[in-house]
C-alpha cells in the first residue's frame, strides 16, 4: 500500500479512515462543494485559484454530496462570528495576529467578525470568563442575530466550558466551529512537561503576560475525558467539526518532531490526534491537509522572525476555509428550520 502511494495527491485518496463514532453527521461532500466553488471564484487578483484537492483531504469513504447549486452572494443571516484563539494564541502577537488574514475577508461578505482576547497560558476556566464576558458584551441586533464561535486548539476547550458553566450565554449562541479543536485534550500534555510554559516563553517572540498558567493541565487527556463525561454539551447550541489531517509536506518546521512522535499512534496535525479533534455528537465537515497552526492562527504576519520560520508551512486559504464553514452552518440552520427534523437525514444523499 505505502509504495501505491507514494505520490502526495495519491497518499491522500488511499488512506482509509472510517468517520468516528463521536459524529452525529458526516457533511464533508456538501462541504466539499461549498469550498471548492468558493476556491474557483475566490482569486482576487493574487493568481490562479488554489485547486480544492490541495486543500481538503479526501478519503476513500467520503461519499458525493447531492449537488445543489452553491450560494456565493453575501450572507443575509446577521451572523456575528466569534474567534477564540488557542494555546499561546495571546503570546505571539496577540489577537491581531490570529485574525489578521480573516477579519476584513469576511466583512466583505456579511460577517461581524468579533475577536476575543482570551490568555494563550491560562486554565479553561479562566478563560470561559473572558467568554461568557465577551458573548455579553455583543451588540444586539434582533431576533435575527446568529452568533457563531469559532475556536481554534484550546480555545474550543474553553468555549465548551463557557457554554457549560455559565447557562445564561447558552441562548446567545448559534453554533460552535472546532478548527482542530483540543476536545480530547493531547498526547503532548501527558504528563505536562516541566516548566513547558516557561521555556517556551524565552522563544524570541513568545511573551505570555495573562493567566493563572494552567493552560497545560487543561490539555491533558485524563482532564478533558473526565470533563467530557461529567458534562453533557447543550442540545440548543450546534456543533461542526473540522480536522486538520497534513501530509508530511504541509508540517511546519517547529511541529515536525511532534507530527513524528503522533504518528506512531494516529493520524494527527502535529499537536493532537485526529479522533481528539472532534466535538462529540457534532458535524463533521473536512479533513485539513494543514498542520495544527496553519487551519487557525496566521504566525506569517508576526513580526518576529522565529516565529515566521518555525511556522514555514502556514499559507493555507484560512479565510476561505472559515467562509465555507460558515456557509455551510447558514444552510444547515435553513434546511433544519424548514423540515422540522434536524439530525444525520437532513442532507439527503450525503
Amino acid at each position: 500500500m505505502a509504495a501505491a502511494c507514494g505520490l502526495v495527491l495519491v497518499l491522500a485518496a488511499c488512506v482509509t479512515a472510517p468517520v468516528d463514532p463521536g459524529i452525529a453527521v458526516d457533511a464533508r461532500g456538501r462541504y466539499r462543494e461549498i469550498l471548492c466553488a468558493l476556491l474557483q471564484s475566490r482569486e482576487d487578483g493574487v493568481g490562479p485559484p488554489i485547486p480544492c484537492e490541495q486543500v481538503l483531504v479526501s478519503l476513500n469513504d467520503e461519499r458525493r454530496a447531492f449537488g445543489a447549486p452553491v450560494d456565493l452572494s453575501p450572507s443575509r443571516a446577521a451572523v456575528t462570528v466569534m474567534y477564540v484563539g488557542g494555546l499561546w494564541s495571546d503570546c505571539v502577537g496577540g489577537t491581531d495576529i490570529t485574525t489578521a488574514d480573516v477579519k476584513d475577508y469576511l466583512a466583505r461578505f456579511g460577517y461581524h467578525f468579533w475577536p476575543v482576547r482570551v490568555s494563550g497560558a491560562a486554565s479553561s476556566a479562566w478563560n470561559a470568563r473572558r467568554i461568557r464576558d465577551a458573548l455579553l458584551q455583543i451588540p444586539d441586533r434582533g431576533k435575527a442575530q446568529r452568533i457563531v464561535v469559532v475556536g481554534h486548539s484550546k480555545g474550543v476547550v474553553d468555549t465548551l466550558e463557557a457554554l457549560v458553566r455559565y447557562p445564561q450565554v447558552r441562548s446567545r449562541v448559534t453554533a460552535v466551529i472546532s478548527l482542530a479543536g483540543a476536545v480530547g485534550g493531547s498526547p503532548l500534555a501527558d504528563p505536562p512537561p516541566v516548566e513547558l510554559l516557561h521555556i517556551t516563553s524565552l522563544i524570541p517572540g513568545v511573551e505570555c503576560r495573562e493567566g493563572d498558567r494552567q493552560a497545560i493541565v487543561s490539555l491533558q487527556r485524563s482532564t478533558r475525558r473526565a470533563w467530557l463525561s461529567r458534562h453533557p454539551l447543550p442540545e440548543a447550541v450546534r456543533y461542526y467539526t473540522v480536522i486538520a489531517m497534513p501530509e508530511p509536506w504541509r508540517v511546519s518546521l517547529a511541529l515536525r518532531l511532534p507530527y513524528e512522535l503522533l504518528s506512531g499512534i494516529a493520524r494527527n496535525d502535529g499537536n493532537l490526534l485526529v479522533p481528539d479533534q472532534i466535538i462529540p455528537g457534532s458535524t463533521l465537515l473536512g479533513y485539513m491537509n494543514a498542520d495544527h497552526w496553519a487551519v487557525g492562527i496566521d504566525l506569517g504576519a508576526s513580526p518576529y522572525e522565529a516565529v515566521r520560520a518555525a511556522a514555514d508551512r502556514n499559507d493555507f486559504p484560512r479565510a476561505q476555509m472559515l467562509e465555507a464553514a460558515l456557509r455551510f452552518v447558514e444552510e444547515d440552520l435553513r434546511l433544519a428550520e424548514g423540515s422540522h427534523e434536524p439530525g444525520p437525514d437532513r442532507f439527503p444523499g450525503l
